[in-house]
């Protein structure tokens, strides 16, 4: 199976019923081997963080829900440096580096990105060199 790599628009969906949820889901049970950059905790909970804000999340939930992240089935990239692509990727892509270090990450492994990040994915669809290799998570429905 081709290598996934996610980002928290993705992961997300894993824990708080959304938009393609059920897409996600579908990924996780896929068997496709899912990565991600070790980071991806920290987006996850300022994701959280903005739901606290916006809609009332309780913090026992949001702990609650960090907790269950913290169970996906990912393998994660450990490196505490950004990979040496993440920045050429965003100037490239006049993008924010975090967001290029997913596609950085799956460059390297050979692997699908896989986000509904919808902004990212456009810019990266534009480019002939990445329109493969980013996926947008709506687009795998019924696919998965």
């Amino acid at each position: 199976m081709i290598p996934v790599v996610v980002d928290a628009s993705v992961a997300i969906k894993w824990v708080l019923p959304e938009d393609d949820s059920d897409v996600a889901e579908d990924l996780v049970t896929s068997g496709a081997p899912l990565h991600a950059p070790a980071f991806i905790f920290v987006e996850f909970a300022n994701v959280l963080w903005k739901r606290m804000r916006r809609d009332g999340l309780s913090d026992a939930d949001a702990t609650d829900l960090m907790a269950r992240m913290r169970r996906a089935p990912l393998m994660l990239w450990q490196g505490e440096e950004p990979l040496p692509a993440t920045l050429p990727l965003a100037r490239i892509l006049d993008h924010a580096a975090y967001d290029c270090a997913y596609l950085a990450l799956a460059i390297q492994l050979d692997a699908v990105y896989v986000t509904a990040d919808r902004r990212f994915w456009r810019k990266a669809r534009a480019k002939p060199l990445f329109a493969a290799r980013v996926r947008q998570l709506r687009d795998l429905a019924g696919q998965i």
